[in-house]
């Protein structure tokens, strides 16, 4: 029926909301949270200003000064003139932040196959993998339209 919510997206909205509860315990395992994870991916892309994660994060910018300073304090990353505009800050990721997001995003993969077992994985990492790049290309498709706001 048109209107009434596909039963198969609930149950994938579930499924998120327990698979994200299992991350938050790798993620303790690691003395890494999830937002700091969050960032460690977005700088893998190159390096960005404060707001810019901040806004791609959808958290405010006390929060995510907060993640920032502690993120550098553990050598995570380091801030750096923006070439563009050396008046303004570029976080950068280091070979450390680098190391650790690639280590902890082994530890959620092995805790994702542990969680489906061996009789489905295939299927549901095709399905994921699909799911990825989708979302991955709508967030691209956002931030263009963001810039173009910002230009217009």
């Amino acid at each position: 029926m048109q209107g009434e919510t596909d039963r198969r997206a609930i149950l994938l909205a579930r499924a998120v909301v327990v698979l994200f509860r299992d991350f938050e315990l790798v993620a303790r395992e690691f003395d890494l949270t999830v937002p700091q994870y969050r960032f460690l991916l977005f700088l893998k892309r190159g390096p960005r200003r404060a707001g810019e994660l901040a806004l791609e994060a959808a958290i405010g910018k006390p929060t995510a000064s907060a993640l920032i300073v502690e993120m550098e304090r553990r050598g995570l990353i380091t801030r750096e003139a923006d070439p563009a505009d050396g008046r303004s800050i570029q976080l950068r990721l280091t070979e450390l932040g680098l190391a650790r997001h690639a280590a902890f995003e082994a530890a959620l993969a092995g805790r994702l196959t542990d969680l489906i077992g061996p009789a489905d994985i295939e299927a549901i990492l095709e399905a994921g993998v699909t799911l990825a790049y989708r979302l991955d290309a709508r967030r691209d498709q956002a931030s263009l339209e963001a810039v173009g706001d910002l230009i217009a």
